[in-house]
């Protein structure tokens, strides 16, 4: 039983290896895709500057949230799994405990 809550665990821990990675990953294409937005931000004038800016400050926010929100995801997990391999090992114990407390 213990092997299985193990093996769990360590798929929780790969998972969210895997969404820091993905973070990683889609931080980088922000990170692109803002040099790019910032190589045409000169060609607006006037009103659309502005209106461009407000936007480029919402596409900002919303990455930034993107990338908390997948943290947040994988600090979760890691979490998760850690409670998973407490919770086993209280349980291994407990029934140590009351195994050693039968004549069997």
């Amino acid at each position: 039983m213990s092997q299985t809550f193990k093996t769990q665990a360590d798929v929780m821990v790969s998972t969210a290896g895997r969404v820091d990675n993905t973070n990683d990953e889609v931080q980088g294409e922000l990170t692109r895709l803002q040099g790019v937005v910032d190589s045409v931000r000169g060609s607006w004038v006037g009103q659309a500057q502005v209106s461009f800016d407000n936007l480029m400050q919402r596409y900002n926010t919303s990455a930034q949230q993107l990338r908390e929100a997948l943290t947040s995801i994988s600090e979760n997990i890691r979490s998760n799994a850690h409670n998973f391999d407490n919770v086993e090992a209280e349980n291994t114990q407990a029934f140590s405990n009351v195994g050693g407390g039968l004549a069997l």
